[in-house]
């Protein structure tokens, strides 16, 4: 497996290397902004549960 992995981390041409960085570029913007989605969708859920508890109390 670990063959797999090495061989094209081995590979020095140029178009090779500037394929993987585009790749790179691409997963790491792809996790960034997937994140932040996560994030925010995650902060709106224990906001809504905040507001749920604090009503639930007032009654």
């Amino acid at each position: 497996m670990w063959d797999y992995v090495r061989k094209p981390l081995a590979d020095q041409t140029g178009a090779t290397a500037i394929e993987y960085g585009l790749l790179a570029g691409v997963l790491a913007m792809t996790m960034f902004f997937g994140m932040n989605a996560f994030v925010n969708s995650l902060f709106l859920l224990y906001e809504t549960i905040d507001v749920n508890v604090k009503n639930a109390k007032h009654q």
